[in-house]
């Protein structure tokens, strides 16, 4: 992930769990994680290890 860019996300949060975020902008990255926000100002914490499929969605709103 790039600090800017808006992405659609899959990632796993525990052994047997995958969660989806959907049109959220990386704002933050550390060594291990990326901070996303997500489209209502909410934020949430990514670790670079847990990401499936990562999608840059272009041309965004």
């Amino acid at each position: 992930m790039e600090v800017g860019k808006t992405y659609n996300v899959v990632f796993s949060t525990g052994r047997y769990e995958i969660e989806y975020e959907n049109r959220v902008k990386c704002i933050k990255e550390t060594p291990k994680s990326y901070r996303v926000e997500r489209t209502d100002g909410s934020t949430r914490l990514v670790g670079q290890d847990s990401i499936i499929k990562l999608e840059e969605i272009s041309g965004h709103t």
